[in-house]
C-alpha cells in the first residue's frame, strides 16, 4: 500500500508461514519462529536484490521520512496535500504469490509451494487536521488459496486485528500502533512486526509544487526484531488531475549486518539486498494508495549458532503483488 509494497514484509512472512504449516502438518509456535524472523526480512529485503546501486543518494534518519524532490515535473504544478474527510472509509485486497529458494549449510532444500494469500484492510478516517491524519486500520481478510484448514485456522485469527496511523498531510508516517489483543500465540512473534509495518501504508509527497513527470525519493529506516532495514523509494508522478494520481515507483534495501540473541542462539544477519519496480495509484482525498502492483527480488543471507554448532541459510525470494479496491 505505501508504494506499492504497503504490508509486504508481513505478509510474505505470513506466507513462509503457510508454506511451513503446509509442509509440516501445522507446526509448533517453536517451528515457526525461524521463518517468521527470516521472512521478516527477507520482504523487508525484497527490495534489495540490486541495492549495489541505490535509487537515490538519500541517507536513512530516524523521524517520519521526508520526499527529497529531484525533478519538479512539467507545469502547472501543483502542492500535493492529502485532504480527506473524518468518517470517510475504503477498503482493498492484496493478493500475494511468492516463491522461495532455500539453502542450508550450501545445500540447496525441497522447495515447499507457497500458495497465494489474500490480505485485506479496511480504513477508516477518524480525525483530520490542519497538520495531521488519524485512520483505523482493521485486517477484515486473511485468505490462503488452496492453503491447509490448519493453516487458515491459524491465519483466521488475524482477522479483526485493529491498528491506527497518523500521517502529515503531505503523508509521512507519524505513528501508528496495533493491538493485537487475543492473537493467536503462534503468530505473535510475527505480528509484533505490524507496528513498524504500519508506515509503509501511505505514500510520503513532496512539499512542494510539482507537475506530471516529477521524481522524488524517500528513504526510512525501519527495525525488524533487531533488525535494521534502510528503504529507499524512487517516485515518478505519471499522471495527475489535479487529484488522482498515478506513480511508478523503484525500489531498493539494504540491512546492517547485525547479530542478536534469540532462544539462547546468536542470529547473524550476514547480507540482506532486494529491488523491486511497480505502479501505485490513489487521490489527495484519500491518504491511503488504493491500487497497485509490484514485483520485487529479494536475496538473504543468516547464519545462526549456540556456541557449539553454527548453521547458515540462504534464501532467495521473488514476490509479486497485486492491490485493488475492493468493491
Amino acid at each position: 500500500m505505501r508504494r506499492i509494497t504497503g504490508c509486504l514484509p508481513l505478509a510474505a512472512a505470513l506466507l513462509v508461514l503457510a508454506g511451513c504449516g503446509d509442509d509440516s502438518g501445522g507446526g509448533t509456535a517453536d517451528d515457526t519462529t525461524a521463518p517468521s524472523a527470516a521472512s521478516s526480512g527477507e520482504n523487508e529485503a525484497d527490495e534489495t536484490e540490486s541495492a549495489d546501486e541505490p535509487v537515490a543518494d538519500v541517507a536513512c534518519a530516524d523521524g517520519p521520512p521526508e520526499a527529497t524532490v529531484t525533478g519538479a515535473g512539467d507545469e502547472p504544478r501543483t502542492l500535493m496535500e492529502l485532504a480527506p474527510t473524518a468518517g470517510d472509509s475504503a477498503a482493498v485486497d492484496m493478493r500475494m504469490t511468492m516463491g522461495t529458494e532455500i539453502s542450508v549449510d550450501g545445500q540447496e532444500q525441497p522447495s515447499t509451494p507457497t500458495p497465494p494469500m489474500v490480505m485485506g484492510m479496511a480504513l477508516t478516517i477518524d480525525d483530520v487536521t490542519d497538520d495531521e491524519i488519524t485512520m483505523t486500520v482493521t485486517y477484515d481478510r486473511v485468505e490462503v488459496e488452496g492453503g491447509d484448514p490448519a493453516t487458515q485456522g491459524l491465519l483466521d485469527t488475524m482477522v479483526g486485528v485493529t491498528g491506527t496511523v497518523t500521517t502529515t498531510r503531505s503523508g509521512a508516517f507519524v505513528d501508528g500502533a496495533m493491538d493485537l489483543t487475543g492473537l493467536d500465540p503462534t503468530l505473535a512473534a510475527t505480528m509484533q512486526q505490524l507496528d513498524s509495518q504500519l508506515a509503509n501504508l501511505t505514500v510520503p509527497l513532496p512539499t512542494e509544487p510539482v507537475g506530471l513527470g516529477a521524481t522524488w525519493d524517500v528513504a526510512t529506516a525501519v527495525d525488524s526484531q533487531g533488525f535494521t532495514f534502510c528503504n529507499t523509494f524512487s517516485y515518478t508522478l505519471t499522471s495527475f488531475d489535479g487529484d488522482a494520481y498515478e506513480l511508478a515507483v523503484e525500489m531498493v534495501q539494504q540491512a546492517e549486518p547485525t547479530t542478536i540473541e534469540q532462544g539462547g542462539a546468536s542470529v547473524e544477519l550476514v547480507e540482506a539486498s532486494g529491488s523491486g519496480s511497480g505502479t501505485s495509484a490513489g487521490r489527495l482525498s484519500f491518504p491511503v494508495a488504493l491500487a497497485g502492483s509490484s514485483d520485487t527480488g529479494t536475496f538473504i543471507a543468516m547464519a545462526a549458532g549456540d556456541g557449539t554448532d553454527e548453521q547458515t541459510m540462504e534464501l532467495d525470494m521473488d514476490i509479486q503483488m497485486e492491490i485493488s479496491t475492493r468493491e
